[in-house]
């Protein structure tokens, strides 16, 4: 009776429910934990596979210019799924092709994958790519804006066009650059334009014949603009002719031309303050007589153009004779004075018997005078 009461104690029920709760807990805790790691498994060990496009380094000598080889290649990643979604977020790698050691010409060369998880494979397409190697030259070149004048509105005319960059670096194989004629920046104008335009333009090196040639241009692009003005019209202005560069000081130099005036077209209002027209000619490097051919600058705002932009400029050159000719003793200063005297004094008794002496005649020359009237 004592043993049956004592299982029906409340205590005894308290004690059941704990023990109860805690073979349960572990139940469900077992369970849980192997269908997580269940999961788990079977994460990773599910596959994955990605194709990215990633760009191609090119590893060669700075003396060396490649050509041939594409900009971006495909990478096939096969693997582990997680693994090939952290490489597909991070593209932590690079594929490559080293030229390292090889010598101008034409060359077979493998691709390479450096960077990616060994437990991943990857496959590159292409496998292999054909290069031209050529010796590397770099040169500098004007920009040259260029755009279809006939789209500008009636009434309307385009001052000189400008970019953000004057020169521009081009690099490339050494015979290309050589062919470079002209770098050139096409701007494109709506049509009926009648306001200035601004556009950043990509640049592009053309040949003599004006194809595009495959060389590298530093900076790729430029701000180009084209100034569009209001109606024109034409003046006459003078042309005054001034030295430029650097003058041998030991020479002077004198500066004509027959074109005494030129044809200036612009807006009336640069027009109005235009008179005359300065025409730097290059004096650098001259030492005897020569006639240059100049062209006349006509970057000023409002003024389009000038007829005729290039004159024929005569540059006569002299010795200076502040640098050659020596101070004269006070002897032969004396002695010249007298004679200037002397044949003043014959000139004017052979006239009206009158002398004429200037009031600064010595006292010496006065005897002079006054012993020849004797």
């Amino acid at each position: 009776m004592k043993l049956s009461k004592f299982f029906n104690t409340k205590f005894m029920y308290a004690v059941s429910s704990l023990l109860f709760a805690i073979c349960l807990f572990g139940y469900v805790t077992t369970d849980t934990g192997i269908n997580t790691s269940n999961t788990n498994k079977s994460s990773l060990m599910s596959q994955k596979s990605v194709t990215l496009t990633v760009p191609l380094k090119v590893n060669v000598s700075s003396k060396y210019f490649v050509e041939g080889y594409p900009e971006n290649v495909k990478v096939k990643i096969n693997g582990p799924a997680a693994l090939v979604q952290t490489t597909q977020n991070t593209q932590n790698f690079e594929v490559y092709a080293n030229l390292s050691g090889l010598k101008p010409g034409k060359h077979k060369v493998k691709l390479k994958i450096s960077g990616i998880n060994r437990e991943l494979s990857a496959n590159v397409e292409p496998e292999t790519i054909t290069v031209k190697i050529s010796k590397r030259k770099t040169i500098s070149a004007p920009v040259q804006v260029r755009f279809d004048s006939t789209l500008i509105g009636n009434g309307y005319a385009a001052g000189i066009a400008s970019s953000s960059y004057g020169k521009v670096k081009v690099t490339g194989a050494k015979s290309t650059v050589e062919k470079v004629a002209n770098v050139v920046a096409d701007i494109s104008l709506p049509e009926g334009v009648e306001h200035t335009v601004s556009q950043n333009v990509t640049l592009q090196a053309l040949d003599s014949n004006g194809r595009p040639l495959n060389v590298v241009i530093e900076p790729a692009s430029v701000k180009a603009t084209v100034p569009i003005y209001a109606a024109t019209t034409s003046k006459k202005v003078s042309v005054h002719l001034v030295e430029s560069g650097s003058r041998n000081s030991a020479k002077n130099y004198s500066l004509s031309t027959s074109t005494k005036t030129v044809t200036v077209t612009g807006t009336k209002q640069a027009l109005s303050r235009l008179h005359t027209l300065n025409v730097a000619v290059p004096i650098d490097g001259i030492t005897s007589d020569t006639t240059k051919t100049v062209p006349i600058d006509t970057i000023q705002n409002g003024i389009i153009s000038v007829n005729p932009n290039v004159i024929q400029v005569r540059i006569t050159v002299s010795d200076d004779s502040n640098q050659n000719s020596a101070v004269p003793s006070s002897k032969t200063a004396n002695d010249a004075s007298k004679k200037a005297t002397k044949d003043e004094n014959e000139e004017a008794s052979q006239t009206d018997n009158t002398v004429n002496t200037s009031s600064a005649v010595t006292a010496d020359q006065q005897s002079l005078v006054k012993g020849n009237n004797e």
